[in-house]
């Protein structure tokens, strides 16, 4: 039994752990998720929850159209986005191994950034101070996080292009 149950762990097959939340670290049913969120105790991956903010996401005006933001804008504010943070995280608390911007709009993962970093002590280092600092005149989220394999770690919104 105990085989058969370490087999299905973090599946969907598993009745009792959450999948989506073993694979991407987050969960699209957040707290009213019927199965469990097990929140790592360690870990080499921390995630920001919602700090990148796309300009074609939050492009409006004030009667509620889009305004047009052109690919090269888009490209130019990510590439500084991207670089602040990656630099930031490797300066202040250790080797960055990889890092994901989500770009996707649903609210479970909009602008959610993945750190991985070469050690486990580094990423708990980076959480604690993270938390108690803003970006963007708004406060950082961080926590551990289960990923641990970004090729895997694609919500079925993001692969069917939502």
């Amino acid at each position: 039994m105990a085989e058969y149950l370490a087999s299905i762990f973090g599946t969907e097959k598993d009745k009792v752990n959450c999948s989506f939340y073993f694979k991407i670290g987050a969960c699209r049913h957040g707290d009213r998720c019927s199965r469990l969120h097990n929140k790592p105790t360690f870990s080499q991956t921390i995630l920001i929850q919602n700090i990148y903010r796309n300009p074609q996401n939050s492009a409006q005006t004030a009667d509620a159209s889009r305004c047009a933001v052109s690919d090269v804008e888009m490209q130019e504010h990510y590439d500084e986005f991207f670089e602040e943070v990656f630099t930031e995280m490797e300066e202040k608390y250790g080797e960055v191994e990889e890092m994901n911007v989500c770009d996707n709009l649903g609210d479970h993962l909009v602008g959610n950034v993945y750190v991985k970093f070469r050690r486990e002590e580094d990423a708990e280092k980076a959480v604690m101070d993270l938390n108690n600092r803003w970006f963007n005149a708004q406060p950082i989220h961080a926590e551990l996080s289960p990923v641990t394999d970004f090729r895997e770690a694609c919500c079925r919104q993001y692969e069917m292009g939502f």
